[in-house]
């Protein structure tokens, strides 16, 4: 009995002792590339045995992949009593939904907004990129009904009414540098049009726009917009420089919010080559910002990790956006209810209250084929956007903390 009861001591130290390494291996990956780069950390192993160290770089990735979808205990409690997590209300923002009828974004930088009344529709605000516009009526079939071509004045500023052209299912916009030549988006699936029986026309609401604002106006809170992640390493020495010396100058946290989406949107490149396959592509912000490529949640994890850098509470936000999967932008019944996230981006806290940013959608930077293909000119659609246009295209599922 003695000798069994030794046996069972030592077998029990030796499967906690087994379990705490793993657990400390487990923290390790996460935050460290120690693992997925153990060629470049221990060269002998990359020397010696290839197959081992591309079978543990795999592993690595599969493990952090499989970790970061499975809740925190504290969101396991939430799932299990149907709950909220408790905030406490000093550190809760004011973020009671605001609306506009007409604004697309509220941002003071490039603002658009679109009034439409009776059978006219009329679009004004300020642009800081192309001089020259473009304003297309298309059908339900994508042709162009009516094309009409305007330009800013000397501050940027624009406006202008016609009437709707019978049939009109989209209102799209397009700038450019000059009166003719290439063109590029500026707003294409944000404004749907839909007529009455009565003859007047309206703008068609999202059928997620309900639910978005129930997502938006949830109490958030300010504290963990500002804490360290394993994806949002913003005492990274890398990301704190670049944070820094870009908000250099910005005098108020909407500056230096708006000049972080800037650069992020200039400088990183969306990995067109690896998305949907297996290669790994960086996601946490660190690596992010090594490497200047990502897919959505790599540049949602990079702004965040910048602006925490910066001292201003950011979230990151996962979605469903259904040009992701389709290529007709349309909301059909399935995608309504969809729950499974394939977008990402972020909420950063502003004056008191929660300003939607998308850098991914903003940003025109692309890998193809293993080239870096600049864009040009930013777009400012998606930063400070309105919750009701913003619908059209993005639902809100899971806020990231």
């Amino acid at each position: 009995m003695l000798k069994l009861w030794k046996f069972i001591r030592r077998l029990s130290a030796f499967i906690f002792l087994v379990t705490a390494l793993l657990i400390a291996a487990i923290i390790i990956n996460a935050r460290t590339f120690f693992f997925r780069d153990i060629g470049t950390y221990i060269p002998f192993i990359e020397e010696k045995f290839p197959k081992f160290a591309q079978s543990l770089s795999e592993l690595s990735e599969d493990v952090n992949s499989g970790l970061r979808g499975i809740p925190l205990i504290g969101e396991h409690i939430v799932t299990a009593n149907d709950v909220d997590l408790p905030i406490d209300p000093e550190d809760v923002a004011s973020n009671a939904y605001y609306a506009s009828d007409t604004m697309l974004t509220f941002n003071n930088k490039q603002n658009i907004s679109v009034d439409v009344s009776g059978n006219s529709l009329e679009i004004y605000g300020i642009t800081n990129s192309e001089r020259y516009l473009v304003y297309q009526f298309l059908d339900v079939e994508g042709n162009v009904l009516d094309q009409i071509p305007d330009e800013c004045d000397s501050d940027g500023e624009f406006r202008k009414r016609f009437d709707i052209p019978s049939g009109s299912y989209q209102f799209t916009v397009f700038t450019g540098a000059a009166s003719s030549g290439e063109y590029i988006s500026l707003v294409y699936n944000y404004i749907y049009l839909s007529q009455a029986e009565d003859g007047s026309w309206g703008v068609v609401m999202s059928p997620v726009y309900d639910h978005n604002v129930d997502m938006f106006e949830k109490d958030k809170s300010v504290k963990r917009a500002l804490k360290r992640t394993s994806d949002i390493d913003f005492d990274d020495d890398n990301i704190t420089a670049v944070a820094q010396s870009v908000t250099a100058g910005c005098e108020t946290d909407y500056e230096k919010a708006l000049a972080l989406h800037d650069w992020v949107c200039s400088n990183i490149y969306y990995d067109t080559d690896n998305i949907g396959t297996s290669n790994h592509i960086p996601y946490t912000a660190s690596e992010v910002l090594t490497t200047r490529r990502a897919v959505c949640e790599g540049y949602a994890n990079l702004y965040a990790a910048l602006c925490r850098a910066a001292s201003i509470p950011c979230n990151t936000v996962n979605g469903y956006a259904p040009e992701m999967e389709t290529d007709d932008f349309t909301w059909y019944d399935d995608s309504i209810d969809y729950d499974t996230p394939n977008h990402a981006w972020n909420e950063v806290h502003l004056d008191d209250r929660w300003v939607i940013v998308d850098t991914t959608w903003d940003s025109k930077n692309k890998i193809v084929n293993g080239v870096a293909e600049a864009g040009g000119s930013i777009s400012y659609l998606y930063f400070d956007a309105n919750v009701r246009f913003f619908s059209q295209n993005h639902k809100i599922l899971k806020y990231i903390v």
